[in-house]
């Protein structure tokens, strides 16, 4: 069976379309926290191994003002991405992502995020059963084509075009066997971690203004 009729089986329930995109699949989803992940294969390296990602964006608002444009600055500075360990029982941290650090070194991050969901007991029961390689959590960008990705991230720093987050979840090399089950618990890991976010960008917001 290939892999995208496993997709579609896998999440039958929860699937509006099914289309192509140029490096993979987009499921458009009937899910009230997440509304399509991007479904794609990567090389890994020289090598002849494959590694899966999964991109989810969460938008939490479509239009922009000025007082979102500060929101978006403030929870940029809580980008978070996990830190694996283990052998077979795998284990889980939040941390600061690298990516904010390398992309933008002048913003000062802040843990509180990081805090919440390390504390989070059913987001670590989901990321255990998921057993996905790496999980990040980045404030809601878009690539530009033919931009690099850096710059593009600066650009949405400076002129957000949507407040929210982009989910990537990266599933290494070996997960074609069980494909199924992976693809449907990462699902129910970014639609919960969704639920979790969009909540905390109201907070967020609320303390600001």
């Amino acid at each position: 069976m290939s892999e995208l009729e496993t997709i579609r089986l896998s999440l039958k329930d929860k699937i509006v379309e099914l289309a192509p995109d140029r490096d993979g699949w987009i499921i458009v989803l009937k899910g009230d926290r997440i509304n399509s992940i991007k479904v794609a294969r990567s090389q890994v390296g020289l090598s002849l191994d494959f590694e899966w990602h999964f991109v989810a964006p969460v938008v939490v608002y479509e239009e922009v003002t000025e007082r979102r444009v500060r929101l978006y600055r403030e929870l940029k500075r809580r980008e978070a991405q996990t830190l694996r360990r283990g052998w077979l029982r795998y284990s889980y941290t939040w941390i600061t992502s690298t990516a904010l650090k390398e992309n933008l070194p002048e913003v000062t991050p802040m843990n509180d995020l990081v805090e919440r969901l390390n504390n989070d007991t059913n987001l670590q029961r989901l990321l255990r059963r998921s057993v996905v390689d790496e999980l990040h959590v980045n404030t809601y960008f878009s690539l530009d084509w033919g931009i690099n990705p850096k710059d593009s991230i600066r650009r949405h720093y400076q002129d957000p075009e949507k407040v929210g987050w982009l989910l990537t979840a990266i599933k290494g090399p070996g997960s074609e066997w069980r494909f199924a089950s992976i693809v449907r618990r990462i699902y129910e890991l970014l639609e919960y971690l969704a639920g979790r976010l969009s909540e905390f960008t109201y907070e967020v917001e609320r303390e600001l203004f």
